[in-house]
């Protein structure tokens, strides 16, 4: 025999025993039953459920027999046999294979005989019979060493090998915690995994000698194997990791993706490279059209469900739910079969995979359905659009997709997106083109002079479109802003202007458009920062049709906006601690509140303020805007006695210690010479008492200052913001209360 063993003339039977009554469990031993069958099954000869047997825990040993015998009977091509479980040896040396019931006090009537297996091997028409055995002793089904004439004795059909899991005499592992046993998790990850640089079928001894190798590096009982017939160099098995010579690869089909002339042809590059460059047997494309819904666009993989699935439309409100339902494996989305019924009512197209169900949770089901979003990267905060689903058939392996080949149908279906908005892209740039140059015909005379003009100018320049659909597009910029932004000009034609303004200045760019408006925004650089520019628009008009495009003239102002936002910090905050001063936390407080006592949250006409009440004489949870003062009691005497050098050390540290026990979002001040302010907002009464102990249990801690340790003592004041008040009346009423607690025996009071 040369080829693989035929499926409709091949049998395989896998017999294990995990539970025993007087021998030791192993619960590994399912799991090894459970893998092979789904290999066997499926992946390495394709038998089927019907073909591949397994027998686990048989309850007599006549059970055992029968299975044996039957499928001796059954197979003319090639007939598997596997036994996991314990090996028991009788009083003559004879390896028995040990059932539930076996014991070691009565080997020879309560386990099963190998000579039995012996005997049903010898009687099978099987060109090839396969024995893998995972126990004790197991080697002795090959004969005794110590005994010439053994071998002969093995008498199995011509054309036997027998893979054996320990030497006549030693043990075999079943490692606690591990998912196999040892020597059949090293053969499951050999099959599995294939052998690199392998042919593209394995035969017995190359596996068996990868099966060596790999249970010698983890210092585990050498397999054993004998064979009749050189049948160890017959083809046994697929190699997983053969990779064909003229592979097409997923770098190829990435490129293809860009290669692609058109934008029929980008969505067909699309569809062959996930069945060409992925190893998927079927892929089709939908894409998303103008009113929402998506189209399949190509097919790949089967002529025939191409010409029935191709045109057919899904509702957007099918696919969001379906881009929202089962497992997220990164941004791809995969939807058991068991989860599939809920949506055979729905009108997303789809195209059954007829390929068989898989015996293990790993495997492919039919109705398994697996989808790649593919969504354009947002630019300057914009969020990502959707173009389109590949929706991807079954693996070529029959197994669900592990982590690289899902990380590498995610990377596909980014790239795709990106292929498919550039060839849109295209198109539509096209049409600019066409367009600008009817419209530049009117101005061709002094084309060149402002071309010179435009370039050379030592500032910024960009033109971009002017209304319709297309408004702020960009259609040139010179060299000058190019340097500016680090971007190229190229890359520039793909933005519109306001692509590239920061998010909280497009406001300001909006009441600007017009001719003679002046702005000052932040642009996006490439490499993600902004920098600081006036913006100035001028009209270019086209004397037949009117204004059509925007002269935008940009300054750079870096230099001059980092002094303004200096002078302005310096304006509103402390030079000696860095906090906020009186003025900014008044301003503060007071955008906070409006002048109405008694208007009730969300009534008027400012929907966007929040109406302030104060929690007192409120239920206990009511939450509000708190104002805490502090003054430090003693710090005179710091400045005094050490000087105002030390006295300003003594108030960074307080500074940062307030700083480091408000809340995120509150403000923390310096009020005064020693007196400091926090805001502390949506907190309720108790809450604020406790934010008062904390912060003062912050300041009493020592401070060391030039060698010495200082303690300062503090004392709070709480007074509650509502709409109707000043930010003056707050503190005043803050004061007032600080100046109560500073009299009184407690540390904090309100």
């Amino acid at each position: 025999m040369s080829g693989l063993p035929v499926p409709e003339r091949s049998r395989a039977l896998f017999i294990g025993v995990d539970k025993f009554q007087t021998l030791e469990d192993l619960p590994a031993v399912g799991r090894n039953l459970a893998t092979l069958v789904d290999l066997f099954g499926q992946e390495v000869w394709g038998l089927g459920a019907s073909r591949c047997v397994q027998l686990l825990n048989p309850a007599s040993v006549r059970e055992v027999d029968e299975a044996i015998f039957r499928a001796a009977e059954e197979a003319s091509d090639t007939l598997l046999l596997y036994y996991a479980g314990h090996g028991l040896l009788d009083r003559k040396g004879r390896l028995h294979l040990a059932l539930p019931e076996s014991s070691t006090r009565s080997v020879h009537s309560t386990a099963f005989p190998y000579d039995w297996v012996r005997m049903g091997l010898s009687a099978s028409r099987a060109q090839r019979c396969i024995v893998i055995l995972d126990c004790c002793f197991s080697a002795r089904a090959m004969g005794l060493q110590s005994s010439p004439s053994s071998v002969v004795e093995l008498a199995e059909a011509e054309g036997t090998y027998v893979l054996a899991a320990a030497a006549e005499n030693a043990v075999a592992l079943a490692p606690p915690g591990e998912a196999y046993t040892a020597f059949t998790g090293a053969l499951v990850g050999v099959l599995s995994d294939g052998i690199a640089e392998a042919p593209e079928f394995l035969d017995l001894d190359t596996v068996f000698m990868a099966l060596q190798s790999v249970l010698r590096r983890q210092g585990r009982p050498d397999p054993q194997c004998l064979e009749r017939n050189q049948i160890g160099r017959t083809a046994f098995v697929k190699n997983p990791a053969h990779v064909p010579d003229q592979s097409y690869s997923l770098e190829e089909a990435i490129k293809d993706l860009h290669t692609a002339r058109s934008l029929a042809d980008t969505l067909q590059a699309v569809a062959d490279g996930v069945v060409n460059g992925l190893d998927y047997e079927l892929a089709w494309v939908n894409l998303v059209r103008p009113d929402s819904d998506l189209v399949v666009a190509s097919f790949a993989g089967d002529a025939a469900a191409e010409a029935q699935i191709t045109g057919r439309v899904g509702s957007r409100a099918a696919w969001d739910r379906r881009l929202t339902m089962g497992e997220a494996w990164g941004d791809l989305r995969f939807i058991p079969h068991t989860d599939g019924p809920v949506l055979d009512e729905d009108d997303v197209p789809e195209w059954r995979a007829d390929c068989p169900v898989p015996s293990s949770e790993e495997g492919w089901h039919p109705c398994d359905r697996l989808f790649a979003p593919m969504r354009t990267p947002g630019f300057s905060g914009s969020p990502q659009e959707l173009v389109g689903v590949i929706s991807v058939g079954w693996p070529r392996k029959r197994r669900r997709p592990g982590k690289e080949q899902r990380e590498a149908l995610q990377s596909y279906a980014f790239h795709a997106a990106i292929a498919i908005s550039n060839a849109r892209l295209r198109a539509n740039m096209q049409r600019a083109l066409v367009r600008l140059e009817r419209e530049q015909q009117v101005m061709r005379a002094s084309e060149e002079s402002f071309r010179h003009a435009f370039e050379y100018a030592p500032s910024g320049l960009v033109i971009s479109e002017m209304g319709g659909d297309q408004h702020g597009r960009i259609l040139r910029t010179n060299d000058a802003l190019c340097r500016l932004l680090g971007r190229d000009a190229s890359a520039m034609r793909r933005y519109s202007f306001s692509d590239l303004v920061h998010p909280e200045d497009i406001g300001t760019l909006l009441r600007t458009a017009a001719e003679g408006g002046r702005a000052e925004v932040r642009l996006g650089r490439r490499d993600g920062t902004y920098a600081w520019v006036s913006l100035r628009n001028s009209v270019v008009a086209d004397a037949a049709d009117g204004p059509r495009f925007l002269l935008t003239h940009v300054e750079d102002i870096e230099d001059h906006k980092l002094r303004e936002l200096q002078l302005l910090h310096q304006v509103s905050h402390d030079a000696t601690t860095g906090l906020p001063n009186i003025t900014e936390l008044r301003a503060r407080l007071n955008s906070r509140l409006c002048d109405d006592p008694r208007r009730p949250p969300g009534a008027g006409p400012d929907t966007a303020h929040q109406h302030i009440q104060t929690p007192e004489n409120a239920p206990h949870d009511t939450r509000g805007l708190a104002v805490l003062v502090c003054d430090l009691d003693g710090f005179k005497t710091i400045n005094d006695v050490l000087g105002h050098q030390s006295g300003d050390a003594v108030l960074v540290e307080v500074a940062r210690r307030l700083s480091s026990v408000a809340p995120d979002g509150n403000t923390v001040a310096r009020t005064g010479g020693d007196e400091f302010a926090v805001i502390a907002d949506n907190i309720n009464q108790t809450a604020a008492q406790n934010l008062a102990v904390q912060l003062h249990d912050a300041i009493v801690q020592p401070i060391r200052i030039d060698g010495l340790e200082l303690v300062v003592r503090a004392s709070f004041g709480i007074a509650w913001a509502r709409c109707g008040m000043t930010a003056y009346q707050v503190m005043e009423k803050a004061n007032e209360r600080m100046h109560v607690e500073k009299h009184s025996p407690l540390s904090v009071d309100e």
